[in-house]
């Protein structure tokens, strides 16, 4: 392996020298801006200054309209949930890891911290989407439903899987909509999909490293097939290559294909992106042995995927982000990039993995290589459950029925980017009152941009703060009657039981299951989870009143 064919991101920058279209909006349009979202803004206390938007690339990709998206105000409620929810992160919970001692610094508190930023992004991400749907005037009425999601794997020896996150089933709109959900839906109602990654690099969250981001997407095409949330082996280009089978071909063959794809006459020419991981090595020994550059990055394979074959984008060796080329990852992450990829007229093929063999200890890097197909029984399960087992690979058409139908993904900054190094992270002045983040963003025309948007606390940062921070959080604490009058409090009040319903369903949806507009708890699968850490004792309880004084939420 040559060194210079191998390194990190963070040692060898990337810069960009492309596009930047820069439109600034002037004091009309943040007024119209601050009206449009009136409702959302109010939640928080917070209203919009200032704002540049920096198109990055504009080439149309002449598959696509923008279908409901066309609507100004749901479309930029996307955008705003991004950068809500990486505000509400990057105040709260980016590098709570140093507020301990090293000597504390375990895997316990690291999955604590990474949790509770989790339940931030996901809270305010919810919030934002709900409080829009509801308010949308008669006749551009939409439904929304999350059908990818992060977050629900366990990890061994790392993670204890059900992390807090707007999970499969979720659905936000109007009441009587929700009511409706699965029935007859009046026709001036359009049913939108969405996937999410409420924070893509939670461990660089938590320790305040770069390019850590809230991440979504909302789409009017149907979600016809879920993926298991399982590993994904994934084969990506920022250049379109014809469909093939991967397991007929070996890396460097891939490779082969996807430097054609981009007219390069040389592998020397070419970058593929892998996460480091032990399980990559042999992959990456055989194309740095073809010349292959493989830059790595050590959390987060989310906002690679996105920006390959971005123009203007390089590495020193003046390589740009190229390829995906067998690197493997979780599920939601390679369908929340793979479909602004394939906007912005790249490819997306992926192969389900075992993550149970390739979390093995033990194993050499070789092994767990070799391993990867080697399922268990569980995980064949999963893939016959999402009608996978005769499919040795899939497209983005396989997951979603018309992936050119209208959409909007957006990424807010929790920390600096070192993708696109120009975007910065959250940087709240308190004393200024004002909290500046930029939002990147793909729509299913194929148009990138970056939002740099700052926005002004009506009273102060720290309140607009407490009103996005999850309920949870003022329940810390607190057991038996305490606890039982907090949530009494919250539920008589409209405001707060709204945001107590996002976060019940965002907090314990593994032992949940969506009946029409109630829920159906699983009660063994609370106990299950509590046995193996990702809920506590106290989670019980709050299961347990919120069933006895909200009996409505709920079915038998």
């Amino acid at each position: 392996m040559s060194q210079n064919l191998r390194f990190n991101i963070a040692d060898e920058r990337l810069k960009y020298t492309g596009q930047k279209k820069e439109f600034s909006l002037n004091e009309d349009r943040i007024i119209e801006f601050n009206h449009r979202h009136m409702s959302v803004l109010k939640s928080y206390n917070l209203q919009l200054t200032s704002c540049s938007i920096i198109t990055l690339a504009d080439e149309i990709n002449n598959k696509s309209n923008l279908g409901a998206l066309r609507n100004r105000q749901l479309r930029q409620s996307v955008i705003l949930s991004a950068a809500f929810s990486a505000i509400a992160v990057g105040m709260k919970g980016r590098g709570k890891l140093h507020d301990y001692p090293v000597e504390q610094h375990d895997n316990k508190l690291k999955n604590k911290l990474k949790r509770a930023n989790d339940r931030t992004a996901a809270q305010v991400m919810a919030e934002v989407l709900q409080t829009t749907t509801k308010t949308l005037p008669m006749g551009e009425d939409v439904l929304i439903e999350s059908a990818i999601t992060e977050g629900a794997r366990m990890k061994p020896g790392k993670e204890a899987g059900g992390n807090p996150t707007i999970a499969v089933g979720a659905v936000f709109g109007k009441e009587e909509h929700r009511a409706q959900y699965g029935l007859n839906m009046p026709t001036n109602v359009t049913l939108l999909s969405m996937g999410n990654d409420v924070i893509d690099g939670t461990t660089k969250s938590i320790t305040g490293t770069h390019s850590s981001f809230t991440a979504l997407f909302v789409t009017e095409a149907n979600i016809k097939r879920h993926l298991p949330d399982i590993y994904v082996q994934r084969w990506l280009s920022g250049s379109y290559f014809e469909k093939f089978n991967p397991r007929e071909v070996d890396v460097i063959e891939s490779a082969e294909i996807m430097a054609k794809s981009y007219g390069m006459k040389n592998l020397s020419e070419l970058s593929t992106f892998f996460l480091d991981r032990p399980r990559h090595h042999p992959a990456m020994d055989a194309l740095n042995a073809a010349g292959v550059s493989t830059p790595f990055d050590i959390d987060g394979d989310l906002m690679p995927g996105i920006l390959l074959g971005l123009k203007g984008l390089q590495f020193p060796d003046k390589r740009g982000l190229d390829t995906m080329i067998g690197e493997i990852g979780g599920s939601a992450e390679w369908a929340v990039g793979a479909l602004p990829l394939v906007w912005r007229g790249g490819q997306a093929l992926g192969m389900l993995t075992s993550q149970s063999s390739l979390t093995r200890e033990g194993c050499t890097a070789d092994e767990l290589w070799k391993n990867r197909f080697h399922f268990t029984e569980e995980e064949f399960m999963q893939i016959q459950d999402a009608r996978f087992e005769r499919k040795p690979y899939f497209t983005i058409e396989d997951i979603v029925d018309d992936p050119f139908a209208g959409g909007i993904a957006a990424f807010g900054a929790i920390t600096d980017n070192f993708y696109l190094p120009f975007i910065k992270g959250v940087d709240a002045n308190k004393d200024k009152n004002e909290v500046k983040v930029s939002v990147l963003t793909v729509n299913s025309l194929g148009v990138v941009q970056c939002w740099d948007m700052t926005f002004k606390g009506k009273d102060s940062l720290e309140s607009s703060l407490q009103k996005m921070l999850s309920p949870k959080e003022q329940l810390n604490s607190l057991t038996g009657d305490k606890l039982e009058s907090a949530i009494g409090a919250m539920l008589d009040d409209e405001v707060a039981r709204e945001r107590y319903h996002l976060f019940f369903n965002n907090e314990y949806y593994p032992a949940l299951i969506p009946v029409r507009h109630q829920m159906f708890v699983l009660h063994q699968a609370v106990k299950g989870l509590i046995e193996r850490g990702a809920l506590n004792q106290q989670d019980q309880e709050i299961v347990d009143i919120t069933e006895r004084l909200a009996p409505h939420w709920f079915t038998t």
